[in-house]
Parts: C-alpha cells; structure tokens; sequence
C-alpha cells in the first residue's frame, strides 16, 4: 500500500510594491518598514534612478513592474505622490490610470511628502509650498536632508503622524486641495 502524504501550503505573503516620486526621501523612509524574512508581509519598493516625477509616471512605474514580475493577486500597487505644483489634469490623469486597475492606490501629499515626515515631529502647521515645508522640516530637525537623514527616529511617532494626518486630511474627488497627506493609509497597513 502505498501512502500518499499531505502536502502543506504555506500562504502567500501580501506584497505591497511601492513607486515614490522622490528619488531619495520616501525609499529611505519606507526602507523602515521592510520585514525580516519571516515578517507577515513582502514589501519591493521601486527605485526613481531617473527622477520621472510626473504622477502618471510614477503609475507606470507599478503597472511596468505588474508586467514584468507578475506578483499575483495577494498583491498592493501603492503610488506616493506629491501634490506640488502638478496641474490639476496631470493628477486626473494619474487617478484615471490607478482606477482602471485592481489594487492600484495613490498617497498623495499636498504640498510635499516632507510634510508627512513633519507630523511625527509636530502637529500641523500651515505650509506656503514645498520649499518652506523642507526648510521648515530641516530647521526643527537637523538630521534632516533630502537624500540622508535618520528615518528609524521617525518610527516610534508613527500612531501620532497618523491621527494628525487623518485630522487634516480631506481629498476632494480623491484629489487634496487643502494641506493633508494620505500615507497614514499606506504607513496603517505596513504597521499591523
């Protein structure tokens, strides 16, 4: 008689794959966030070595590696985006693209993502643009620079930078007009 013995599935880890606009400062911050081997989920974030910083862009970047790779199903697509100067027809165009697809997400920060590295810090203040949200950041912490600063100190801040940004936070259409920033969304399902 012959056994035949039971072969057991491991399931699949969840794979957030994330596509930044910045080349520097959102890979070192979700670099964070990338599990030990055995950690509950798989994270890839895609480089920017080109600095193709159009939303769209950045959308295709994930729909390039979907192609590519083919991750399946248990799979998250997530786009951090600033709202920066864009138009508003060029952010359209980038949601337009994220709809069409299953689980595709944009976390779009109005006016930078600095400003969602800000909220660990401090509560929220209002921003003129970009450039005085950095300059803001780099003055209440030193160790911050756009392309090297110490992103584990951030990590102990995380529940506070998450309720401040959801008080702030009201996308219109899924766009941000006012100041606010949607990465708590992504940042919540890295930290379960």
């Amino acid at each position: 008689m012959i056994r035949s013995r039971r072969v057991a599935f491991k399931k699949t880890k969840r794979l957030y794959v994330i596509s930044t606009e910045g080349a520097d400062t959102e890979p070192i911050y979700f670099q964070e966030f990338r599990p030990s081997r055995d950690g509950p989920f798989r994270l890839k974030i895609l480089g920017n070595p080109n600095h193709k910083a159009h939303p769209v862009e950045v959308i295709q970047r994930l729909i390039e590696y979907e192609r590519r790779e083919r991750p399946g199903a248990n799979t998250e697509y997530w786009a951090v985006i600033d709202r920066n100067s864009w138009a508003e027809t060029d952010l359209r165009s980038a949601y337009e693209l994220a709809n069409s697809r299953a689980d595709f997400h944009i976390a779009m920060s109005n006016p930078c993502f600095e400003l969602w590295l800000w909220l660990h810090l401090r509560p929220n203040r209002p921003f003129f643009d970009r450039h005085d949200c950095q300059r803001k950041l780099e003055r209440e912490w030193f160790q911050f620079s756009k392309s090297a600063y110490p992103a584990a100190e951030l990590i102990p801040h995380i529940a506070a930078a998450c309720d401040r940004a959801k008080e702030i936070t009201e996308p219109v259409d899924g766009l941000l007009r006012s100041q606010g920033t949607q990465v708590f969304e992504l940042v919540r399902r890295l930290s379960l």
